[in-house]
């Protein structure tokens, strides 16, 4: 259908109007909404979360100013040693099949 022919058959065609009555009770009920209470906070649900911020906080003071003694850290450098052999070919392998994915979309676009 050309694009005169569509505004031919659109003009054509009569106002649409809504039934009586209907933008009055839309109205009714936007403003029985807007007059509702507002929705209480969910303090039961945060009162838990907020606790355990409070506890992390007094535990990081007390670690920080409590008189221990330094203990030796666990060696990172030698667990990367470890890890990077074993880690490689998972990161080349996610690398290769991220890239082989994105191609193959993109290539199914342009056909389209």
């Amino acid at each position: 259908m050309k694009p005169e022919e569509l505004e031919r058959v659109l003009a054509g065609e009569s106002a649409i109007v809504p039934s009586s009555g209907f933008v009055a009770s839309v109205m009714d009920a936007v403003t029985a909404e807007a007059m509702a209470p507002p929705l209480p906070f969910p303090w039961q649900r945060a009162w838990p979360l907020a606790a355990g911020l409070a506890a992390l906080l007094v535990w990081l003071a007390v670690l920080q100013f409590g008189s221990q003694a330094a203990a030796q850290g666990p060696d990172l450098y030698a667990w990367f040693q470890m890890i990077v052999p074993m880690a490689t070919g998972w990161v080349a392998g996610g690398l290769l099949m991220t890239i082989a994915l994105t191609v193959w979309s993109l290539r199914q676009v342009r056909v389209r």
